[in-house]
């Protein structure tokens, strides 16, 4: 004899082969909502096991509606089957079970407000925000420094000499005029510096320090947010921090959408995040495949010579995938991470100090092609 297990959000549902009702296990009213997210997350909930207990007493085969694997379930009689017949059944007699589409759609509908706030209560939700808006601040400020940079240079342009961007801005906001600018850093203007009545409406000047000043603020929620990446990388994956730094390790977990996303990662897919342009370039035209992605940001990465950074590359996104499976899964911190890591970059510098003749020979092939793909472009010109 067989039965077929079912559910929706008022619970569990048994069936015979005839889809006449066996037995239910309702969920209580006030907890419709959590057993339907447990259910979600592939969890086997309390209704469920007393169900399965209840009809496996009386029937060989228990075929059951289920999102979870047979070896979840610890019951040889267990067959899944999605959708099976008593699922079907239900779902086209609703009206028999007090059912109906205003309520289901409702419960539904505070299931996903359930689920979002969850999912935003999540410690590295904040930290992809804040590598986010990080990325967005310098963007902006680059273009309003350069916008700056031009308009004051029309009331003082030798503070152009000033080079550093940061305390280009910290001086014109702090300073009302040129002779305070020269006043706070005479360093680094010259003693001979022609210098001509000025000639500018005091109301130019003040636009222009209010300017700087909201620059400057930028600047510092800038550096601020810096500070709450370190300390928030600090408390959700200090091993990731201690390994890649608390920039490129948010980046990495804004790129894969979480931390335990990235856990979850093979090692592969580590390398090249952040280079899929280049990958489906290579899969569409069959350029040479990336070597690196974000990780490229890496000092150890950047800083290895050209022939061995693929090594590297490769070498530290295993080591990044462990890392942060250390911080999501057993929560222990590996203080040497960082110093194992460095230690086997330096071995692989030592044992490749040269190219190989099979990069070489590489380089020559990419160098041939180019030179026969400008020899294409140059014919079609001439034609």
């Amino acid at each position: 004899m067989e039965c077929y297990i079912t559910y929706c959000v008022k619970g569990f549902f048994a069936f015979d082969s005839e889809n006449k009702l066996i037995c239910e296990k309702l969920f209580p009213e006030e907890e419709i909502i959590n057993r339907l997210a447990e259910i979600t997350d592939k969890k086997i909930v309390l209704e469920e096991t007393d169900i399965i207990k209840e009809v496996s007493e009386d029937y060989d085969e228990i075929i059951i509606e289920s999102n979870k694997r047979l070896s979840d379930y610890d019951n040889d009689k267990i067959i899944i089957k999605t959708p099976n017949q008593g699922g079907e059944y239900l779902r086209s007699h609703y009206g028999e079970f007090d059912l109906d589409d205003e309520e289901i759609i409702r419960i539904y509908q505070n299931l996903a407000i359930y689920k979002i706030k969850k999912e935003s209560a999540s410690e590295d939700k904040h930290l992809i925000q804040a590598i986010n808006s990080i990325d967005e601040i310098d963007e902006s400020v680059s273009k309003l420094i350069e916008r700056i940079r031009e308009w004051y240079a029309l009331y003082f342009p030798e503070m152009e000499v000033v080079r550093n961007n940061e305390t280009y801005i910290k001086l014109i906001s702090e300073n009302k005029s040129k002779d305070e600018i020269i006043k706070a850093k005479p360093e680094a203007f010259p003693d001979d510096m022609i210098d001509l009545e000025e000639d500018i409406n005091p109301m130019d000047l003040e636009i222009m320090n209010n300017y700087a000043k909201s620059i400057h603020e930028l600047q510092k929620s800038r550096r601020n947010i810096e500070n709450y990446i370190d300390s928030k990388m600090e408390a959700i994956a200090p091993n990731l921090r201690l390994l890649v730094g608390s920039t490129l390790g948010a980046k990495l977990i804004s790129h894969a959408g979480g931390i335990k996303h990235l856990a979850m990662y093979p090692s592969s897919t580590v390398q090249i995040m952040g280079a899929e342009k280049a990958l489906f370039r290579h899969l569409k035209s069959g350029d040479r495949p990336p070597k690196y992605g974000l990780i490229y940001q890496h000092p150890q990465v950047r800083g290895a010579k050209w022939w061995n950074r693929g090594k590297i590359a490769r070498m530290l996104a295993g080591r990044i995938s462990l890392a942060a499976r250390r911080d999501v899964f057993t929560k222990t911190f590996d203080e040497n991470i960082f110093e194992e890591f460095k230690a086997q970059v330096e071995e692989i510098e030592k044992n490749n100090p040269f190219p190989t003749k099979t990069t070489k020979k590489r380089n020559e092939e990419k160098s041939k092609s180019k030179n026969k793909k400008r020899k294409g472009k140059k014919k079609k010109r001439r034609r």
